[in-house]
């Protein structure tokens, strides 16, 4: 099991610095219950070792509660040894407290009695407890299936802690004496390594944010001024958006500073024989883990907001297959500019091309029929599931001159799927015998500015 890669909540650490490379002060023979392993082959509680010799760790931190597999089917040598099956596979075997202590010197079991005997242990990184007073130590935990009660059995020794439940183990995590300055040095490449993702998926969210904020007040404005009820309503839409990405970016930033903080001051750790600073870094670490999780959370929150704004890749030619709503209206107007308002799909799209609005309609494939697209600088896209009402602009003229028309600012384009609208007509109909037709219509002899 690769302990690098489990999440766990900021817990408690319990740590003896100063017993570490001492002798056990524990008062038990260590030679006791040597003859257990008369027979046996090197490896982990398998190959014969002294314990209660020397202190191996320097603390521990409860990591989870299961059903051990290693409780019941790594036991070579205790009670469960005819259900062992670890001989062929890695030729390892958990350590029963009660194998090595005599029963006049046990102690009512704890969290802490039963480290005390496994950070001795030779090569040893785990210990658990079992219906509160079963202690053994386990080079690594395996989960297996089981039922599902808890670990909700008070320590023999401390009922105000949990010792595991009937068939589940409290698992404890134990510390390598001397290894606080790698373990550190870890933690605060990991916290560094996030902070520059973070970093980076903050400055492409208020980009699109500051994009799409811009572009959807100006557009407002221009709409508001010849009476556009539905784009002005698509531009309000892109503007709460926009508050949305920049406050999920603002969170992820937090996230990042935090992360920041906690690397800088690992960093300052310098003399790791000084218990303070063991001490002191034995938190920060604990910190650390807490706020990796909080940045990944946050990290994951905003990826799904910028990828709602910005859903890209967009595939090459796909806007091919959507016209413009004036196309399924009346064809003499096909090619004036068109904005439409109706249900949207998602939420507004920045900084796409004409394809990437259309992929993005494609990937929604049984709610989008069209998209309005506006083709400014920034670029904005909204994904329609019903187009209901339309205005299109006859005053607008691309070559207009000084005694002509107005030309047009920017494209502005209703498009509908072809594929949904092929052989209908949308032009609305006040008898209300058709389903498909539009429920208003305009015809704007002007042009926006």
């Amino acid at each position: 099991m690769d302990t690098q890669d489990m999440r766990v909540s900021s817990v408690l650490m319990h740590e003896y610095k100063g017993d570490c490379g001492l002798a056990s002060p524990l008062k038990i023979v260590a030679s006791a219950a040597a003859l257990l392993q008369a027979d046996n082959v090197p490896g982990a509680g398998v190959a014969k070792f002294s314990p209660f010799k020397t202190v191996l760790k320097d603390g521990f931190l409860q990591v989870d509660c299961v059903k051990d597999y290693m409780y019941y089917r790594g036991d070579k040598f205790g009670d469960n040894k005819h259900d062992y099956k670890l001989g062929p596979v890695s030729n390892v075997s958990i350590v029963h407290y009660n194998a090595f202590v005599a029963k006049e010197d046990r102690e009512p079991m704890t969290q802490k009695v039963c480290f005390e005997f496994c950070r001795t242990v030779p090569n040893m990184g785990f210990f658990g407890v079992v219906n509160g007073r079963s202690c053994y130590c386990t080079p690594y935990f395996n989960s297996m299936e089981s039922d599902s009660s808890q670990c909700d059995a008070g320590c023999e020794g401390d009922a105000t802690v949990m010792c595991g439940g009937k068939s589940k183990s409290s698992v404890f995590a134990m510390h390598m004496c001397d290894s606080t300055k790698d373990d550190l040095s870890q933690w605060s490449g990991k916290a560094s390594a996030l902070k520059s993702n973070l970093d980076a998926k903050v400055a492409t969210a208020k980009g699109l944010s500051a994009d799409m904020q811009k572009n959807a007040a100006a557009l407002q404005k221009t709409f508001g001024a010849v009476g556009d009820s539905a784009a002005s309503g698509l531009m309000q839409d892109a503007k709460i958006f926009a508050g949305t990405l920049v406050h999920k970016a603002e969170e992820a930033e937090a996230a990042s500073q935090k992360l920041a903080s906690l690397a800088k001051a690992a960093g300052l750790q310098k003399d790791f024989t000084d218990p303070a600073v063991v001490t002191k870094s034995e938190r920060i670490m604990e910190e650390t883990q807490s706020a990796i999780d909080e940045g990944e959370a946050a990290a994951d929150k905003l990826d799904e907001v910028v990828a709602l704004a910005s859903p890209r890749p967009d595939v090459a030619g796909a806007a091919k297959q959507y016209y413009p709503v004036m196309y399924f209206v009346d064809k003499a107007f096909e090619k004036v500019p068109s904005t439409c308002g109706g249900s949207t799909v998602g939420e507004p799209i920045v900084g796409e091309s004409r394809d990437g609005c259309a992929s993005a309609c494609d990937a929604e494939i049984h709610s989008c029929v069209g998209f309005q697209y506006f083709d400014t600088e920034e670029k904005l896209c909204f994904l329609l599931s019903k187009l209901k009402t339309a205005t299109y602009y006859t005053g607008c003229d691309a070559k207009a001159s000084f005694l002509q028309t107005d030309a047009a600012p920017f494209d502005a384009t209703c498009f509908g799927k072809l594929s949904k609208f092929e052989g209908t007509s949308l032009k609305p109909d006040p008898s209300g015998k058709t389903s498909f037709g539009l429920k208003s219509l305009t015809k704007a002899d002007r042009c926006f500015k």
